[in-house]
């Protein structure tokens, strides 16, 4: 298999992984914890946050000075930080359930 592939599969299965812990999140944690290859996944909900706040601050400096109602811009913010925290705790719960469970 050359690399070309594999880079496509790895980003396939990354991409599955995403998707299936927005849509169904139960079913996938319980097939990343019995597979224990994309483990490290769990914690995706952060690295989206990461990259949020990176944005956020990129434009923080340069265009949100710009736009009226910038109390509406934070409490999305807020809303979107919040609502992160939540996933994340539901997948590391699920992570420790099935872990515990041995599935």
């Amino acid at each position: 298999m050359s690399v070309k592939n594999k880079i496509w599969a790895m980003g396939y299965s990354v991409f599955q992984i995403l998707q299936g812990q927005l849509i169904h999140p139960y079913p996938t944690m319980r097939q990343l914890v019995r597979d224990k290859v994309f483990l490290w996944m769990t914690c995706s909900p952060i690295g989206l946050w990461l990259g949020s706040l990176l944005i956020w601050k990129l434009l923080e400096l340069t265009l949100f000075s710009l736009f009226p109602y910038q109390g509406f811009w934070l409490f999305l913010a807020l809303w979107f930080t919040v609502g992160i925290a939540l996933y994340q705790l539901l997948l590391v719960y699920l992570l420790v359930r099935f872990l515990r469970a041995r599935v």
